[in-house]
């Protein structure tokens, strides 16, 4: 890969990282400032959540395809958090599935981090990771926030 290669790679992943949080702040503002539409900026933003944590894990899918070792382990670690999102979604109550969703963005990180450090990954995402993480995971804390009042 050339180094015009790398940076364009670089900036596109960037702007997609981030823009990926804008359905989680607007969900979370939209629940704060809406009464009307509270439920559906809840709902949207569960599925968003659900959809994301399956995205997170399926890296963990495409690991184990291309490396050869610790097949096993990636291929358990890629469907767990969708897994447990789908219990939350169909079992819990509204504000524990927030914060258990919550919280998996942030196991996620924690899971990802030895594995990824271990791996040619370039630093622009393993700095973004945590970044986004934390931002989710505080949008995340906004819709508990409305959903306890």
């Amino acid at each position: 890969m050339t180094l015009d290669e790398q940076v364009r790679a670089e900036d596109m992943g960037t702007r997609l990282g981030y823009l990926g949080l804008i359905p989680f702040v607007a969900g979370a503002v939209t629940a704060l400032l809406s009464e009307e539409l509270l439920s559906l900026a809840f709902q949207a933003f569960i599925l968003y959540s659900l959809a994301i944590l399956s995205f997170m894990g399926g890296v963990h899918w495409g690991l184990a395809l291309i490396i050869g070792t610790r097949q096993s382990t990636r291929l358990l670690i890629s469907v767990v958090p969708v897994i447990v999102a789908w219990i939350c979604l169909i079992a819990l109550p509204a504000p524990l599935t927030v914060a258990v969703l919550g919280g998996c963005f942030i196991a996620q990180w924690f899971i990802d981090r030895p594995i990824l450090a271990e791996l040619p990954i370039p630093s622009w995402y393993l700095e973004m990771r945590p970044r986004l993480a934390y931002a989710v995971a505080g949008c995340h804390l906004f819709i508990l926030f409305r959903t306890m009042s």
